[in-house]
């Protein structure tokens, strides 16, 4: 997450345990620890700069980033202030930078740290805002198929959804406790929406949180949200681990993605096949242990073949960093 070129934290080590495509309780534990490590030093590198490029003064901030705990998890508001503050210096917009300060300046500690898990609508918490009017532009680099459409829930009684949704968490930690311990680790929201063009989004910007299409009602609810809870909280998994290492040293070449139609950087085209490992892995093993209600059918051929394009590409296209040669190998090969 680096404020900018000239960015000066130091990244911690990334643990033997995270430097790998299975998910892993303790490794898991001590990324997520080390990535807040990372954001609180960059926060402070941020408003010294701010300071002395600005002539001004935030000490009761500076104070609550410098005493944060990254033991303990952050808000996504935190991710959010952040992103803005970033957005402002890459922009080099003087009074940008001031208005991100000073929104930071309004987070308390306890807002930093309130990372209790929130289950119902999007646009329920303030931080939200930018990021979903950001999504909504048509189109995006993540989205380029057109306008994306989220509305949110307003009074729409969600205890059914809810109770599914825990429902599949239990069935995720029943068949894989690592997994089910990264998404305690990583995810403290799940925003639900209305709309189309696109199903579910995650990002280091507000990094904790999942915004998740409410599918129709003829789609099963269990089976939709376990995959959909695997696929996002292991791209914030990826990321946490890209911003300690970038893994590759050409991820901006264009090459054939495993899951979209069209050409993708091949930093998207690893973020695909590895949240598509993650799946694989899931569902195998809840087909296993329950076959009449997760039958692996058509569905799951055609990951398996979108997870063999997607490491077809990595391993003809990928120039690894050593942190990325030793993460490649621990991909499965394909079925």
């Amino acid at each position: 997450m680096p404020l900018s070129p000239e960015s000066e934290a130091a990244p911690s080590p990334i643990p033997a345990s995270a430097r790998q495509v299975a998910p892993n309780a303790a490794g898991a534990r001590m990324l997520g620890k080390s990535y807040r490590e990372l954001l609180r030093l960059e926060l402070i590198r941020a408003i010294e700069h701010a300071e002395v490029g600005l002539e001004v003064e935030v000490p009761l901030l500076r104070e609550r980033i410098e005493s944060l705990d990254a033991s303990k998890r952050f808000s996504p508001a935190l991710f959010a202030g952040f992103s803005r503050l970033a957005d402002a210096f890459r922009d080099e917009k003087s009074e940008a930078v001031l208005d991100a300060l000073q929104w930071l300046c309004t987070l308390s500690k306890k807002e930093i740290l309130d990372a209790r898990f929130r289950f119902g609508s999007i646009l329920e918490e303030r931080w939200e805002d930018p990021f979903i009017a950001e999504i909504r532009k048509p189109p995006t680099d993540r989205h380029r198929d057109g306008e994306t459409e989220l509305r949110a829930l307003l009074e729409t009684d969600l205890s059914v959804v809810d109770a599914v949704y825990s429902d599949a968490l239990r069935l995720i930690e029943e068949a894989d406790e690592d997994m089910h311990a990264e998404i305690s680790q990583y995810v403290t929201r799940f925003k639900l929406f209305q709309g189309g063009g696109v199903a579910a989004v995650s990002s280091p910007r507000v990094f904790g949180a999942v915004f998740l299409r409410l599918p129709s009602d003829s789609t099963p609810l269990g089976p939709y949200l376990i995959e959909h809870m695997v696929h996002e909280t292991s791209h914030l998994a990826l990321n946490a681990l890209m911003a300690h290492d970038p893994l590759l040293q050409n991820p901006h070449e264009i090459h054939a993605a495993p899951i979209r139609p069209d050409p993708r950087p091949l930093y998207q085209v690893l973020h695909g096949t590895f949240v598509l490992a993650r799946n694989q892995r899931v569902l195998e093993r809840l087909a296993q242990d329950r076959p009449e209600e997760f039958p692996l059918g058509q569905s799951f051929e055609g990951s398996a073949e979108a997870y063999a394009r997607g490491l077809e590409t990595l391993e003809e296209h990928g120039v690894w960093t050593e942190a990325g040669s030793a993460f490649f190998e621990t991909f499965d090969p394909p079925a």
